[in-house]
């Protein structure tokens, strides 16, 4: 346990963050004292801790900022870097990601390698010794950022749109997404998709009117082929954009059927996710998935010469072995999808893990895990492409995307690196409009719940009309 205090609290969530990966890693109680000032440009730090008697430590940081937001953004940096090497030296642990706690450490990378008249070091030097990144985590950031190269998006006129459907078979029990049981509400998903039908025909209009192209359409939820293939169909007849890619998060492979993959034919979808989790029959109950990893196999052989296939994996889901995952690894590699999506097992509030208490903090099995997951995968032609964090993860690691050569999804770059306008349609959908020429983003979110999404669609239909069409600035 580690007795954090500061003073001023004005960081205190975003450095709580930082000090809870070493909670997990050690079983001492220390106290940790952080004191800093900024005066004329000089900030100055001290951090104090029982851990010795008379422990002080002392830093010293030039800031040369323009502004507010960016003078915050900087001291936070600067108090991040002073707590992990005071904590790093007092417990003699070392983080993965050293003191990042965003989620897009490669968009920050970019960032610092664009940005010359900031930073005189290179992005990889400041990871490696202002960040403490670990030299294999600045590695793979680094392969990720070479291939995303010829994949991001450099045009302002190019746009995405994304569509969510937010019913699910069932409620996995890691789940802590918007997301609906079918079958208990039934009743919900026929106004819904009223509703999101009326969305994307407006979504049509601003298209339109703006002069874009779009170059992504993403269905994702949710299971959106949870909804049956009559409504899917409805839904789809609205997301002809013209984008090279459209991709249907089909995910439940229970949800699958020759119906299903015939509207998704019939309506030019190109890539579709089949998400097995796991390939152990024993988890797959444990985590209320209500499928056989025989499904996950049935679903696939539907769909493998139809579409490009992505292939979900977690790491770390109670009760299962580092051997029990490299299984399921094995299995995925062997069926030869187009994409490998690995992820490390997170649980928010919400979710029924973490309301059970489950604990998900094992950094070695979550570090054997994920290095497996690596050379397995990279072995196999597949490259890493996209990358992000969350909090409460296991081993404070990463969720990392592999694809074969050409197989990338430019959503899911796009959506993370954050340099591409999204047009979201649905409950719980958040649009982003970028502007290139200041490297800003502006959102608009619509309602969270799929009720009141209904409820209030006529008054967020307006928001979101003047949201994308009001502002000539971007």
């Amino acid at each position: 346990m580690i007795d954090f205090s500061i003073s001023n609290d004005e960081y205190q969530n975003d450095l709580a963050e930082l000090i809870r990966p070493f909670e997990s890693r050690t079983d001492e109680n220390i106290s940790l004292a952080v004191e800093y000032r900024n005066q004329e440009g000089v900030f100055k730090i001290q951090i104090t801790s029982d851990k010795f008697d008379g422990f002080v430590k002392n830093y010293v940081f030039k800031i040369d900022t323009d502004g507010e937001l960016e003078r915050r953004r900087v001291e936070k940096r600067y108090l991040k870097i002073a707590i992990y090497r005071t904590l790093s030296f007092l417990l003699n642990v070392n983080l993965p990601y050293g003191c990042l706690t965003g989620i897009r450490p490669t968009k920050l990378y970019c960032e610092i390698e664009n940005d010359k008249d900031r930073c005189s070091k290179s992005a990889h030097d400041v990871f490696l010794k202002d960040y403490s990144v670990s030299e294999g985590k600045v590695e793979l950031i680094e392969k990720i950022v070479n291939v995303q190269k010829p994949i991001r998006n450099k045009s302002s006129r190019q746009y995405d749109v994304f569509v969510f459907i937010p019913f699910c078979p069932t409620r996995c029990a890691y789940c802590s997404f918007v997301s609906l049981p079918v079958d208990k509400q039934r009743k919900l998903v026929e106004p819904y998709v009223d509703c999101l039908i009326r969305e994307l025909e407006q979504t049509k209009e601003i298209i339109a009117k703006k002069r874009i192209k779009v170059r992504a359409v993403y269905v994702g939820g949710g299971t959106p082929t949870s909804i049956g293939a009559q409504l899917l169909d409805k839904v789809l007849q609205h997301c002809h954009f013209g984008a090279p890619e459209f991709t249907v998060e089909a995910g439940r492979p229970d949800t699958i059927n020759a119906d299903i993959v015939e509207v998704m034919q019939k309506h030019g979808v190109t890539r579709v996710s089949v998400n097995p989790q796991t390939f152990n029959d024993k988890t797959l109950d444990i985590i209320g998935r209500r499928h056989k990893s025989a499904d996950t196999y049935n679903a696939y052989m539907l769909v493998r010469d139809k579409f490009d296939v992505n292939m979900d994996l977690i790491a770390c889901l109670p009760g299962e072995t580092i051997d029990d995952f490299k299984r399921s690894v094995d299995i995925a590699v062997a069926l030869d999808p187009a994409n490998v999506t690995v992820h490390t097992l997170y649980m928010k509030k919400g979710s029924v893990l973490k309301q059970c208490g489950y604990d998900n903090t094992d950094f070695d099995t979550a570090s054997q895990m994920v290095d497996y997951v690596y050379k397995k995968l990279t072995s196999a032609g597949y490259e890493p492409y996209y990358m992000y964090r969350q909090k409460y993860t296991s081993g404070n690691l990463e969720n990392v995307g592999y694809a074969k050569k050409g197989k990338a999804c430019v959503y899911n770059v796009d959506i993370m690196e954050e340099d591409t306008s999204i047009i979201a349609n649905g409950a719980n959908g958040i649009s982003k409009k970028w502007n290139k020429k200041k490297n800003l983003i502006t959102r608009c979110a619509n309602y969270k719940e799929p009720i009141e999404y209904i409820k209030h669609f006529d008054e967020m239909l307006d928001r979101q009309q003047k949201f994308w069409l009001e502002n000539k600035n971007h």
